[in-house]
């Protein structure tokens, strides 16, 4: 049977001849942009769903263009997509050139898209850590350089700048006092609330004394304390000397001959070193009072009182756990505040940048060491 579409002599001309089980379809005319729409709903009404091959015939084909070819590779996928055997007879090479040009990528799987995805996350997640990677090498040889320039400080204590060093501790220690006492007085309010409340269901809310003594002295007075520490004073680090590094100030500092570590580095880390142990202090002393408080409240228990079950409750252990900790919190956010300093390119834009790693870094540093110590003071029986 044949059938045959006719249009203008811009036109397609499509014949459908059944051979067999097969049915070959004669492309004529001109197969471009104009005719697509005629060629289409002639194939849709007419090729039904053939059981054999379906060959498409361009030997009378006078006029292909890219338009035309992707129609004829559309087709072929779409046929093949349904289990129908193509195929393209007669090419001439201009049509071969297009088709070939206008051939579609391939669809992947969902098992290959599944493979590719994983390799990209595999491969993101190998550069994530080549990264983490350098920089805790390059952090550990700043700590290096730190070491060599203190040792060398205390071989000739006339290098120690005091004047900086006095300073730092003011802009760390002294200036801190007021927001640590106040997060302090409000942590150990909430703190002896919520606990006394819990421990009211269980009618042992006289034990909320020692619940306090134990979170504020040996956790949270010190965890607190060094966030806000490397929050406030660990992002001015970076600031300062993020600033100084895109002024080129620490390149003429170099070019004078003076060491950048013992002028900019050395004063800082010291002063945090010196002045977080005495904001512990005071913050462990405020968040006590602001327990005290919150159970006066909670349990009717005096200010006497509660005096009085703290000193029979208190463990010097715990005092001491937290205290220790103090140094090596303060080390890890001197160096990380200024190691990050030091990166800092000529834009405030990447100084702003290293600001925000700087404590974010920093507070990850606090929270690792605190949960190291734990584990080492959980085996140690302290």
């Amino acid at each position: 049977m044949t059938m045959q579409c006719a249009r203008s002599a811009d036109a397609v001309h499509l014949s459908f001849h059944p051979e067999g089980k097969d049915l070959r379809v004669f492309f004529s005319g001109a197969l471009t942009a104009h005719s697509l729409a005629g060629a289409e709903r002639m194939l849709r009404e007419h090729l039904g769903a053939p059981s054999g091959t379906v060959i498409f015939d361009l030997r009378d084909l006078a006029l292909l263009d890219s338009p035309g070819a992707l129609f004829l590779n559309l087709a072929l996928e779409n046929l093949q997509a349904g289990g129908v055997s193509c195929a393209l007879e007669t090419l001439t090479a201009q049509q071969e050139r297009l088709l070939k040009q206008s051939v579609l990528p391939q669809r992947e799987d969902s098992a290959g898209s599944t493979r590719r995805t994983f390799s990209l996350r595999l491969a993101l997640l190998g550069k994530t850590v080549l990264k983490a990677g350098s920089q805790f090498a390059g952090l550990v040889g700043f700590f290096g350089r730190f070491l060599v320039t203190l040792a060398s400080m205390l071989r000739h204590p006339s290098r120690i700048r005091w004047t900086s060093l006095v300073f730092q501790m003011e802009q760390v220690g002294l200036r801190a006092v007021p927001i640590v006492s106040l997060l302090a007085f409000l942590v150990g309010l909430v703190v002896a609330y919520m606990g006394t409340q819990q421990l009211a269901m269980f009618g042992a809310d006289i034990f909320a004394v020692n619940l306090l003594e134990i979170t504020v002295l040996r956790e949270m007075g010190v965890l607190i304390t060094a966030i806000v520490v490397a929050g406030r004073s660990g992002s001015s680090f970076t600031a300062q000397i993020g600033a100084m590094v895109a002024n080129q100030e620490v390149d003429a500092l170099r070019s004078m001959g003076l060491d950048p570590m013992l002028l900019l580095v050395t004063p800082r880390v010291l002063a945090l070193v010196l002045t977080l142990p005495m904001l512990v202090f005071i913050a462990d002393i405020l968040a006590l009072f602001g327990g005290a408080i919150a159970i006066r409240f909670s349990t009717g228990l005096s200010l006497p009182g509660f005096l009085v079950q703290l000193g029979e409750v208190a463990k010097l252990n715990n005092f001491l756990v937290g205290m220790i900790k103090t140094p090596f919190f303060a080390l890890a956010i001197g160096l990380v505040a200024c190691f990050q300093g030091f990166k800092a390119t000529g834009s405030a834009e990447s100084v702003g940048f290293l600001t925000t790693v700087s404590v974010v870094q920093s507070i990850f540093a606090v929270i690792l060491l605190n949960a190291l110590f734990a584990i080492f003071f959980s085996h140690i029986k302290m």
